[in-house]
């Protein structure tokens, strides 16, 4: 099995890390601190159910520790983080049946985002698509996985005109993000996003609509039996995010 990535690092050079590539851009100290932590949890440098120390983060960061309280305090609302008497904060950790039911959701809302944007479809949507598409299915790592996913899957549930459907898709995403891309470095997807694009410019609904059950359910399935085969293994270190 390859190696978790970041997961050699100390916390205090994995926050610095993600500090330089996040730099600038930020209203408010709070605002940068809360970015930075989301970062470390969704591309998995923290891991699910890895006690996260708000003196080194601060000391990294460069900043008080009331910062970094009020964004756990934040993250803790979304459910990336749980608090725990003596212990403090550390990443909020997923069972098999919470897993589940978050794909059972995702495959309602995501298949009923299409039944509502392809309609409308169009050409110019459709080759955007399927660039963004080829990029995905080229398997980019990290922020550039997760910058595109979003990206496409804006687009094909048409973001601009159904905001809060999609918030409500990305949420669920975000929560076992984590989770998928130390997946995605040991297993390879086999589906292709190129052929859900297919399906959508032939206007073909049901098969879409397939495609995109069939894709969630086999990351689920792959999800839950990497993290088992990790807990056997004594592997200590959890899975880091479709």
């Amino acid at each position: 099995m390859p190696p978790k990535k970041g997961r050699n690092l100390s916390a205090d050079h994995r926050v610095t890390a993600v500090v330089q590539q996040l730099s600038g851009g930020y209203r408010t100290v709070g605002q940068m601190v809360y970015q930075v932590i989301k970062e470390l949890i969704l591309t998995g440098a923290f891991a699910p159910g890895e006690r996260i120390r708000q003196e080194s983060i601060a000391s990294a960061i460069g900043v008080s520790r009331v910062p970094v309280r009020s964004a756990l305090l934040q993250l803790e609302t979304e459910g990336f983080v749980t608090f725990h008497p003596y212990q403090g904060a550390r990443v909020r950790s997923l069972d098999n049946a919470q897993i589940d039911e978050i794909y059972r959701l995702r495959a309602l809302l995501e298949t009923y985002a299409l039944r509502l944007s392809m309609p409308r479809m169009d050409g110019e949507r459709i080759t955007s698509l399927r660039a963004l598409a080829e990029q995905l299915d080229a398997e980019p790592e990290g922020a550039e996985f997760l910058d595109l996913r979003v990206r496409f899957y804006r687009g094909l549930y048409d973001a601009e005109r159904n905001p809060m459907l999609v918030q409500m898709i990305e949420q669920l995403r975000s929560t076992v993000g984590r989770y998928l891309l130390s997946f995605r470095f040991s297993h390879r997807p086999a589906s292709k996003h190129a052929e859900l694009i297919d399906r959508v410019a032939d206007g073909d609904l049901p098969g879409a609509e397939a495609w995109i059950a069939a894709h969630l359910d086999g990351v689920r399935e792959g999800i839950e039996a990497f993290g088992a085969a990790s807990d056997n293994s004594g592997d200590e270190s959890s899975p880091e995010t479709a």
